[in-house]
């Protein structure tokens, strides 16, 4: 996800000092591109079991908490010495293992507490909580509901979510349960969403888009589709932007031109977006056709210039991505700069911004016509 966790699962751990854990690998598979664009798929057979040793401990305690497991991709593939990428390489040094006790309700970040955009189908409902099994890493997760939470787009109550596919926002109670702020329909049982990185735009406007796809569910979606190429028939879509929980104020509404603008005419690849579709998801290199196009959101890396500070912790800043052909947006869309947008209400976990500082950001990127502007939600350290 490059930048935001996703929840896999509710445990009860027990209270302690932990000094290790074993990960089990089982069939590993990645889909990337080389600094010439082209696509490549490389795949592991055999299973794999590495332990990571936590120094200091990793101490549980009495509260409710947030356990994150990162994966360092750089660490876990071999390269050979002309720099192509070979195989798999895990070891203990591919994970890294946090955690945070769950925070304020108000002031949760994905690390200690926040849900967003946690899209899965309801698969059963009980009393005033629905459980959803999420995209392809198949969690579990059981949300509890109340009079506040917002159901919208085709589901009007709990009981209206089953055997939909739907979209979350929502929060870790103080106890660890999970509560759903907002709830969105997506499709039926018999449609499906995949998401994915736009490679190819055809027509202006667009017809039709190539995906590659990072995640999906619903009729004809499984974990084979993952990292497969699809085009999705977007000639009758409608184009939507999924804010999810970015700060959007004083920037003259979402989507909206000039500078966030999205529709058939301002689509451009190197986005990644959502794709809803009423039908099943095809066959790899299969025509999907959308229903709605939603732009998600995504994490770029690169170099701080132009940097202007605003008020109450806004600012603007360009964002200079790699020339060497280590940046995705910068093969696929041929651009080398995004002008950013920090908000009031942005994650800054970076710390002071300057000019040459080497940033990660995850937010929304938009192409004006002639260059990219991304809308941040956090911003990080490479």
């Amino acid at each position: 996800m490059s930048g935001k966790f996703e929840p896999l699962g509710v445990l009860n751990v027990p209270q302690g000092s932990y000094s290790s854990a074993a990960i089990t690998i089982t069939n590993p598979e990645m889909t990337f591109l080389d600094n010439s664009g082209v696509q490549h798929t490389i795949e592991g057979s055999a299973t794999q079991t590495v332990t990571v040793t936590f120094s200091p401990a990793l101490t549980i305690g009495a509260s409710a908490g947030v356990l994150s497991v990162d994966v360092n991709i750089a660490s876990s593939v071999a390269v050979d010495g002309a720099g192509n990428i070979t195989g798999f390489n895990f070891s203990g040094t591919s994970f890294t293992f946090s955690n945070k006790v769950v925070a304020a309700e108000n002031a949760q970040e994905d690390e200690d507490g926040e849900l967003e955009d946690i899209t899965g189908m309801v698969t059963s409902v009980s009393g005033s909580s629905f459980t959803l099994k999420a995209g392809q890493s198949g969690a579990q997760l059981t949300f509890t509901t109340d009079s506040t939470t917002e159901f919208n787009d085709g589901v009007t109550d709990v009981n209206s979510t089953l055997n939909q596919i739907v979209k979350v926002e929502g929060v870790t109670k103080s106890d660890g349960t999970l509560f759903a702020k907002e709830v969105e329909g997506i499709e039926n049982e018999n449609g499906a969403e995949l998401e994915g990185l736009i490679t190819k735009v055809t027509g202006s406007p667009a017809t039709s888009l190539d995906v590659v796809a990072q995640d999906g569910i619903g009729s004809g979606m499984d974990d084979t589709k993952v990292g497969a190429s699809f085009t999705a028939d977007v000639s009758g879509a409608q184009y939507k932007v999924d804010a999810g929980n970015i700060d959007t104020s004083g920037l003259g509404g979402i989507p909206g031109a000039p500078n966030f603008p999205l529709d058939a005419t301002s689509v451009k690849e190197g986005q990644r977006v959502e794709v809803e579709s009423a039908g099943s998801v095809p066959a790899a290199n299969g025509t999907i056709t959308a229903e709605k196009v939603k732009l998600q959101q995504q994490a770029l890396t690169g170099t701080v210039s132009n940097f202007t500070a605003g008020s109450n912790g806004a600012a603007t800043f360009d964002l200079n991505l790699a020339s060497d052909g280590s940046s995705y947006l910068t093969l696929l869309s041929g651009q080398i700069l995004v002008h950013v947008f920090q908000q009031p209400g942005t994650d800054n976990k970076f710390g002071a911004i300057s000019n040459s500082s080497q940033v990660r950001v995850r937010g929304l990127l938009f192409w004006t016509g002639t260059s990219f502007n991304m809308i941040a939600r956090r911003i990080t350290n490479p």
